[in-house]
């Protein structure tokens, strides 16, 4: 028995020590390399001084060392956050298979200590055992008799017993070993919890520190204090050998109970009974889940340990990150107003220019001659300078970079976590329970309490800067005119001046220098004005931003979050309970007006079925046209846009987007672009065609291509000014855009065929054919030349919607095209996006105002001016998605058409609710079929109309002139008939409902 007992202590011994004991002595190792990693990550910092001058190379450092601390801290409890039960399995699957080697029970004789009292026993044991042994005394007589009577006679021994070998190893080297080694690791999980929180308690001193450089700047140094407590913890050596010992012992113990175990079992002592494998079953479960009940409890308190110091390393990295975005808002506009002084310097240079002319003259009749020179040379040259400048300088997009920091702070706010465990009353050194635990979202904390204030500041400086911005160009192109007057008031003098020798006073040598002098002040001006841009913007963000670190930084302490929270979860409340109140009052008050509208739409709908079907069978006739009113209004659309804001018409006026920024949506068509090119790659006929109706986008989806494309060859955009239908024109048109003097298209394909790969973006396929007899020989040019060069050129074709569709039906010319990439529309959504997103950058504010009474709804009337708000938001963008239908530069035109006023920083919008095009429906044959014309090739000149026309000359431009003062068409370049945009969704609704197009 010995020899089984002790090969079974050897083999479990090395089970152990292998799978169990070596698991919980690699986790504490792990902890102490964590530990040295962060102390040494924080003695990086000793030493160190950063005085006021050298905050941003603090905050960069500081920076980096929260981020590599973060990293450390969350890699290291992710892998210590699992059950603790599994730190077992290991063991748990040797043993299992040991387990299944050995016998299930093992028969032998009692040891005389079963019978005989021990020194050790108790006396009622004793007494027991005295029992058993006169028992087992009686039951041998009848062969102590027999013994007499034989000559050999047999040996008396003790009564056997069946030990249930299996069961009662397993009971204790599996059941009992994982509840006796819980106090071990309650010491081990304590020791890992307080060491951890010593180094959080460094890294705290170290925040107080950053909060002093962020309040006050003042210098801070990191001195060795820092560390000084770190000389008291125990080196990795001295806790494994302490917890070493304690494993062992805890096991010796527990093989020593299983030795006596095994020696009692099935006596009166210890009852077989009691390891029948129900009862085994059964405690491991109770074992088992008390373990990981225990082990959930540690990880509880690690969770907190570790969510409030990543908590706290989040807040700072936030912090930084805004420092950051901010100190690339500043670089950003430093760069650009630098670029914007060099075109200042320009207009001074040409303006110096101008001075030293003239004065160089030095008799009356060569400074005459000089000065209207240089006067029609600013009429000409100057003007177009300054044009070209504030073109320039808007391009720089300076209140963009407002809006950029804006959502550069937005992304950084969304890195924060939305699920952190936090306790106020939490001890590091102990278990914690499920109860004193609570889940907070720090995102939502900083979002509802930090950064609304934040926010509004930014929104400040962003109508602050769209107003300067607006008053530079404003003061840039008032310098050509401030020139061209002075130089016209010296002309004048010469008229009252006869001598030939000029006189020192009030000469127009001198008026006209002065007023260049003037011009030149102007620009210094206008320099200083763009050197104080950062000033202006750190006066009004920085002490916000000041704020927001402020406020953020509450966050670090527990109470202060659920003071906060509690607040949030209050006004929340609120909010809720306010709006459904007047939901339900609302849903009670306004069912009788909606049952009301539901029988007046019914009548309406019925009536206007009756008078369709009397007008159809010519019972009845209405007289219906477009009066001034909408006439006007049709005309002006544009001068409407001239009276907004400078800022507000860059936005708007522009529907081909070239700044990613403000690009949305059309996410289907731009991954067809991006596989069109991917085949062009590998050699693959690639040539695309983008096709969709005016205004929907297409130019602006290939600039968000070629932006997304760093890499690819430099895209070349082809686009004529006139229309084309003749295959000379198209040759001319190449040689004009390439800059080479060839005639024929086979020259062309052998010159795309040489050298580099290209992309050519060829947009309006609609202006290179013409609705006559051999109208489509440059379609047919255009096609040879695009099949001829498919191996070098990534061809990428715009077309009109309805233009194609009539196209494709006349010659087939989808296919030419590899891809056919359909602007489809987009929903309302969008729409509402891409101009809300546009009206942001702005940096104005929005109102909107009632539209007439009939529109009113006693709700509406009844409600607060905020809802009245909401709702007349809602309607708007309902009305414009009426009209637009996924077009944007309907969507944009409307936008600026139903601007009221600008007064401030407020636009004040109204929905064009009252516009009724009804009109349309009463136009005559013969002006659908014009308008059709013009649709299909998108413009038009009267010359053209009249030749598509089978009206003679005369007639057909009535017509077109009548179109063109009713505003239904508009001109283009002085030159071409278009639809008016703000009736192209009509005007083509109208067209399929006649079958026009389709």
């Amino acid at each position: 028995m010995e020899e089984i007992i002790l090969q079974q202590k050897n083999t479990i011994v090395t089970l152990f020590n292998e799978k169990l004991l070596s698991v919980f002595l690699e986790k504490i190792t792990e902890h102490h390399n964590t530990m040295q990693k962060i102390e040494n990550l924080q003695k990086n910092l000793i030493g160190k001084t950063f005085t006021n001058e050298e905050e941003s190379v603090a905050v960069e450092t500081l920076y980096a060392y929260k981020n590599e601390l973060e990293n450390i801290v969350s890699s290291y409890f992710l892998s210590i956050n699992s059950d603790e039960v599994v730190s077992f399995n290991d063991y748990y699957s040797c043993l299992d298979s040991h387990l299944e080697t050995l016998e299930t029970s093992i028969k032998r004789i009692q040891d005389r200590e079963r019978f005989f009292g021990l020194e050790t026993d108790s006396k009622a044991l004793k007494f027991r055992k005295g029992v058993k042994r006169t028992l087992f005394n009686v039951s041998k007589i009848p062969l102590k008799t027999a013994n007499v009577f034989r000559k050999n006679k047999k040996e008396v021994i003790f009564w056997e017993q069946e030990i249930p070998f299996k069961n009662v190893t397993a009971y204790y080297f599996k059941s009992e070993l994982t509840k006796n080694i819980t106090t071990v690791l309650d010491a081990v999980n304590k020791e890992i919890s307080e060491i951890t929180n010593a180094y959080w308690q460094i890294d705290n001193a170290i925040d107080g520190s950053i909060e002093l450089l962020l309040s006050d700047k003042k210098e801070i140094t990191f001195s060795d204090e820092l560390l000084v407590n770190l000389k008291d913890l125990p080196t990795l050596e001295s806790r494994i050998e302490q917890h070493k010992i304690a494993f062992t012992e805890i096991f010796e113990a527990n093989a020593l109970r299983y030795t006596e175990a095994l020696y009692k079992a099935d006596t009166f002592e210890l009852s077989a009974n009691f390891f029948n494998t129900n009862n085994i079953e059964s405690y491991q479960k109770e074992v088992f889940e008390k373990s990981q009940k225990e082990g959930k409890l540690w990880q509880n308190t690690f969770s907190v340990l570790e969510s409030d110091w990543e908590l706290d390393i989040e807040i700072f990295k936030i912090i930084f990150s805004v420092i950051f975005k901010y100190d690339v808002l500043e670089n950003s506009i430093d760069k650009r107003s630098n670029v914007i002084q060099k075109e200042l310097d320009c207009i001074k240079k040409y303006l110096s220019d101008v001075k030293s002319t003239i004065s160089k003259a030095k008799t009356k009749t060569e400074i005459k001659s000089t000065v209207v020179s240089e006067l029609k040379n600013v009429k000409k040259n100057f003007k177009k300078i300054i044009e070209e400048t504030t073109i320039r300088i808007t391009n720089q997009e300076l209140p963009l970079q407002i809006n950029q920091f804006e959502e550069n702070v937005l992304q950084v706010l969304k890195t924060l976590s939305t699920k952190r465990a936090i306790s106020s009353d939490m001890d590091i050194s102990t278990k914690t329970s499920n109860s004193s635990i609570n889940y907070i979202s720090p995102y939502e904390l900083v979002t509802y309490q930090s950064w609304p204030s934040l926010l509004t500041k930014i929104k400040e400086a962003k109508v602050e800067l769209n107003l300067k911005v607006t008053s530079f160009i404003d003061d840039i192109n008032a310098l050509a005119q401030v020139t061209e007057f002075n130089l016209e008031s010296a002309l004048s003098l010469f008229e009252n001046d006869s001598d030939d020798v000029i006189s020192t006073e009030n000469t127009p040598e001198k008026v006209a220098l002065e007023g260049l002098d003037r011009s030149e002040e102007k620009i210094e001006e206008l320099k200083n004005t763009l050197a104080n841009l950062n000033i202006s913007n750190g006066e009004l963000l920085l002490p916000s931003i000041k704020k927001f670190e402020k406020s953020i930084l509450e966050l670090t302490d527990t109470e202060n979050i659920l003071e906060i929270r509690l607040s949030i979860a209050k006004a929340k409340s609120i909010e809720k309970s306010k709006l459904l109140k007047e939901k339900v009052i609302n849903n009670v008050k306004n069912f009788v007006p909606i049952a009301v509208n539901y029988t007046k739409d019914k009548y309406t709908k019925s009536a206007v079925r009756v008078k369709n079907l009397l007008i159809r069978t010519g019972l009845y006739k209405e007289i219906a046209d477009v009066n001034s009113d909408l006439s006007d209004f049709l005309k002006q659309a544009e001068q409407a846009l001239d009276e907004l804001p400078y800022v507000y018409q860059r936005l708007f006026r522009s529907e081909t987007l070239q700044n990613d920024a403000l690009f949305i949506g059309r996410t289907e068509a731009l991954q067809n672009l991006n596989t069109a090119y991917e085949s062009f790659g590998k050699n693959h006929y690639a040539a695309s065609v983008i096709v969709g109706e005016r205004g929907s986008g297409k130019t602006s989806l290939i600039h968000h291509f070629l932006s997304q494309h760093k890499k690819m060859p430099k895209a070349i955009f082809l686009s004529s000014k006139e229309n084309i239908s003749e295959p000379i024109e198209f040759i001319s048109f190449l040689n004009t855009s390439f800059k080479k003097d060839f005639n024929t298209i086979e020259e062309w394909i052998e010159f795309f065929n040489t050298g580099k790969k290209r992309i050519i973006i060829l947009e309006d396929l609609q202006y290179l054919y013409f609705r006559k007899v051999g109208g489509f020989n440059v379609l047919h040019l255009l096609s040879n030349l695009i099949t001829e060069t498919k191996k070098n050129i990534f061809w990428i074709v715009t077309s009109s919607k309805y233009a194609f569709q009539y196209l494709d039906k006349s010659i087939q010319i989808s296919e030419l095209f590899a891809y056919q990439i359909e602007m489809n529309e987009i929903d309302k959504q969008t729409i509402k996006e891409a101009l809300i997103k546009r009206h942001k950058i702005s940096g104005y504010n929005l109102y909107f105002e009632q539209p007439p009474a009939a529109y009113l709804t006693k709700k509406f009337l009844k409600s607060p001016v905020e809802v009245q708000q909401e709702i007349l938001k809602e309607e708007f963008f309902s009305d414009i998605n009426k009209i637009a239908q996924s077009n944007f530069r309907i969507a944009f035109m409307y936008w600026i058409r139903s601007t009221v006023k600008v007064s401030g920083s407020t636009i004040y919008m109204r929905s064009l609710k009252s516009i009724n095009t009804s009109f349309l429906n009463k136009l005559s044959p013969v002006k659908l079929l014009m308008l059709n014309s013009i649709l299909l090739q998108e413009r038009l000149t009267i010359d053209d109309i009249v030749t598509l026309s089978s009206l003679n000359e005369q007639h057909t431009k009535n017509i077109v002139h009548a179109l063109y003062e009713k505003g239904l068409l508009t001109m283009e370049n002085e030159e071409f008939y278009t639809i008016n945009i703000f009736l192209y969704r009509q005007i083509t609704s109208l067209l399929k409902s006649k079958n026009v197009i389709h």
